[in-house]
């Protein structure tokens, strides 16, 4: 008999932030283990409409969108949930519906999802008591579960890391030539150097470290003058000024292209391009951009203070710097352009990158949660 899934998010198919991506593929398991019969899913979105759903990871009968009407959704997924077997949470906002669910039938297996900064914080003592009573907060990274053990003492019998995987339809390029059409987009030639991140360019959320990459450009430059940074990403205006600022302070204005945001058809494609993907964040869930990077061969700096130790395998799969140490940044990027990569020294990497954050051992992963209601030592990822 398969295991009635309800599955509740705030959105999946109409935003391309890092928990979507989660929720599609998870949406996708969902699908998969339903061909197999061993799960009957349903997606509830709270803020998506039907039509955005995409067919590649749902069946339209699988899927209903509420378009930002979260009454109507609260009332249809406390009925759903009160026919399932097991309720999935992708988000912290949801935790009233698993509440009420599990106040009127505390037999319901309901998982919550913990990505990152929306848990970490300081929480209201009553929430904190939701969470104690769920059958199991499903954590993104073993950073993500350290600070809810530490900060709401939430027992470590009652977390599994699971760490995000790749996209299952996530396009993995063998050929390492750099795209033509974005060398002619942002007036650059094979003799650059590219440095690369990718991010929300948030006035509210400055601890992704990319000024820390602005400041520390004009000591790169002296010794590598063909040097170029590419910031990608959606930004407000109020940041996008600021960044013009630090720009001009520093006299960057031919060196920084602040590009805006990358489409999802173009992600791997700018990856290509670069020759070194760097986010020294401090507050990183996982931090899928990490594995995507990885995944397409490129060398990646990231920060040692977040999830980003899971996304890098604890530096076996890039590099970990101290995020507040603009010392220690300066030299492993200029290690990195000491030392650029080979065909073959890409082709490893992304090798090493698939073996661990690959779709079907996420898959079995999910399985293992929702039939046997842990994941077990052996698909936790070291």
């Amino acid at each position: 008999m398969p295991a009635k899934v309800l599955f509740l998010t705030l959105k999946t198919f109409g935003f391309t932030g890092g928990i979507e991506k989660v929720c599609r593929t998870l949406c996708r398991v969902f699908y998969d283990l339903s061909e197999e019969k061993k799960v009957e899913p349903s997606v509830y979105s709270m803020y998506d409409r039907d039509t955005e759903r995409d067919s590649r990871y749902l069946s339209k009968s699988q899927f209903t969108g509420f378009n930002f009407n979260r009454k109507y959704f609260v009332l249809k997924a406390l009925i759903k949930g009160l026919k399932s077997d097991v309720i999935v949470l992708s988000h912290i906002h949801l935790l009233n519906v698993g509440y009420l669910i599990k106040k009127i039938q505390p037999k319901k297996r309901v998982y919550l999802i913990a990505h990152g900064i929306e848990i970490w914080r300081s929480l209201p003592e009553a929430k904190v008591n939701v969470l104690k009573s769920l059958d199991m907060i499903i954590c993104v990274s073993h950073f993500t579960a350290s600070k809810i053990h530490t900060m709401h003492g939430i027992p470590e019998a009652q977390l599994e890391v699971l760490n995000n995987c790749l996209d299952p339809f996530y396009y993995i390029s063998k050929n390492f030539d750099k795209p033509k059409f974005l060398l002619d987009r942002y007036q650059l030639n094979e003799d650059n150097i590219i440095l690369f991140s990718l991010s929300r360019l948030s006035s509210s959320e400055k601890y992704k470290g990319y000024d820390h990459n602005i400041e520390l450009l004009p000591a790169l430059l002296e010794k590598h003058p063909n040097l170029i940074y590419l910031l990608g990403g959606k930004w407000d205006d109020l940041e996008k000024r600021r960044l013009d600022e630090l720009v001009k302070k520093h006299h960057l204005e031919k060196r920084i292209r602040i590009i805006g945001f990358v489409d999802e058809a173009e992600v791997t494609d700018h990856f290509l391009l670069s020759d070194i993907f760097i986010m020294p964040s401090k507050k990183e869930g996982f931090g899928i951009v990490f594995i995507e990077a990885v995944a397409s061969g490129l060398q990646v700096i990231a920060g040692n203070k977040d999830g980003s130790i899971d996304a890098l395998r604890n530096g076996r799969l890039g590099a970990l710097v101290d995020p507040d140490n603009l010392k220690d940044i300066q030299e492993k990027i200029q290690y990195f352009l000491d030392h650029p990569q080979s065909i073959n020294d890409k082709l490893i990497l992304q090798r090493d990158c698939m073996e661990v954050f690959n779709y079907s051992r996420y898959k079995k992963a999910v399985e293992l949660l929702i039939i046997k209601g842990s994941i077990g030592k052996k698909f936790v990822y070291a």
